[in-house]
């Protein structure tokens, strides 16, 4: 019989579902929940200036 192994549970962009995604809100309400981690994204701006945002543009989180 085959030894069964623990399922990790990560939050990809922390809890987005209960605060804004990629937010210190939203990790710290992940890791509140129990998750094993929590998942980033990192896109650079035209200057090279990293920041934590899931697409390439703003408009879906932002309206911009």
């Amino acid at each position: 019989m085959s030894k069964l192994r623990k399922v990790k549970v990560y939050a990809h962009r922390g809890a987005s579902g209960a605060c804004p995604e990629n937010t210190m809100a939203a990790f710290r309400k992940a890791v509140e929940l129990g998750v094993d981690g929590v998942e980033t994204d990192v896109q650079l701006t035209r200057d090279g200036i990293p920041v934590l945002i899931h697409d390439e543009v703003l408009a879906r989180t932002t309206g911009a």
